[in-house]
């Protein structure tokens, strides 16, 4: 919750109209299915539907009926849907292309539900918010139930998701919220908490295409939140220009990491080794870490090292302003020998480089450097 909180603050009005779906209309939108104990809702929504009014029809249903929520706006769609998302039997929430009201109005009340929700899609979406709650909220300690979210969670995606004001443009200023909010006092309230986020189950999070990514992001995600299980994190299109501290230690906070999509951002240099890494995870299998379409112009020295590690490292290149020197040549060896154990990865031969003495790109497999 407070990494969404602070989304709020580096982002930056809507008329709220209301309706009230009634329990003839999720039970047309929610047809049961084959499997008596699972109601599949698909709803269209082009004026405003109420997460609240959902949660009273599942309060009704069977207690053994599970429930998928699938949310498609229109332009003119919102969808009233607070933080964290619970109704009884609620197991998938998928929503696409809506305004999203009413995130954080219940932040400081207990829901009395527990969590349940397995998959949890959120898609092309704006997060509505009054910029005078959201500060009340950072001065308010927040309940591990409602910090965490659901921690049933297996796949998690944020995508393409940005931040709107709902404040009056004379109602707040950017420069009377600084004076309002201390960056030092909201980190040293991290180091205060005691619990831990367990998300034992979640092994995939995307979290890709936002120009209001923070780079404090990852210290909020990993300063108490535990990720035994991950295996695929998607980080695409944020805009970083460089890899943040908590993915070059990745093996302390994602440990069953197999694939780090960092594509189509602006990194120019990567690390990813540690020495600690030896002392804590070994593994097989890969983990590959996506650097495609990214401006990397320089290789590390120590490239080679990345197999030779308790776990193999393959580092994808693919369209980035690769030039034909020696520094290419020291990829190549890197990534020939990568093929030698995991064929798999062939495409990673086709990585091109640009000669400016001939002028055109050439392919990995084919490059040649006689002056090395």
């Amino acid at each position: 919750m407070l990494r969404h909180l602070f989304g709020i603050l580096v982002g930056i009005d809507l008329i709220l109209t209301v309706t009230c779906q009634s329990r003839s209309f999720f039970n047309m939108n929610c047809p049961q299915t084959i499997a008596a104990n699972l109601r599949k809702c698909e709803v269209f929504v082009d004026s405003r539907l109420d997460f609240i009014d959902f949660r009273q029809w599942t309060s009704e249903l069977d207690s053994a009926v599970k429930v998928s929520l699938d949310v498609t706006c229109s332009s003119e769609g919102t969808f009233f849907l607070p933080w964290p998302f619970k109704a009884r039997g609620l197991i998938k929430l998928n929503v696409k292309g809506c305004v999203l009201e009413g995130f954080f109005p219940e932040t400081l009340t207990q829901t009395n539900l527990k969590d349940e929700l397995q998959e949890l899609f959120l898609d092309n979406c704006v997060i509505a918010s009054n910029m005078k709650h959201v500060i009340y909220l950072f001065n308010k300690p927040l309940t591990q139930e409602i910090d965490c979210g659901q921690q049933t969670l297996q796949r998690s995606v944020f995508r393409n998701i940005s931040y709107m004001s709902t404040n009056k443009t004379d109602e707040i200023t950017i420069d009377e919220f600084l004076k309002i909010f201390s960056f030092v006092q909201f980190f040293n309230r991290l180091g205060k908490i005691r619990y831990r986020c367990k998300y034992s189950n979640l092994k995939y999070i995307d979290e890709s295409i936002s120009s209001t990514r923070s780079k404090y992001s990852f210290l909020l995600m990993t300063a108490y939140s535990d990720f035994p299980k991950l295996h695929t994190f998607r980080w695409t299109g944020n805009g970083y220009r460089s890899v943040p501290q908590e993915l070059i230690d990745w093996w302390k906070y994602f440990p069953q990491l197999k694939l780090l999509d960092l594509s189509y951002n602006n990194i120019s240099t990567f690390d990813f080794l540690g020495a600690a890494s030896t002392e804590t995870v070994s593994k097989s299998e890969p983990l590959v870490v996506n650097l495609s379409q990214n401006s990397v112009t320089e290789i590390p020295v120590d490239m080679p090292d990345y197999l030779t590690g308790s776990v193999p490292i393959i580092v994808d290149l693919t369209g980035n302003p690769l030039r034909c020197d020696c520094n290419f040549l020291r990829y190549k060896s890197y990534v020939m020998n990568a093929l030698k154990r995991f064929e798999k990865y062939e495409n990673l031969s086709r990585i091109t480089c640009y000669s400016a003495i001939m002028h055109r790109k050439i392919e990995l497999v084919n490059y040649r450097n006689n002056n090395c």
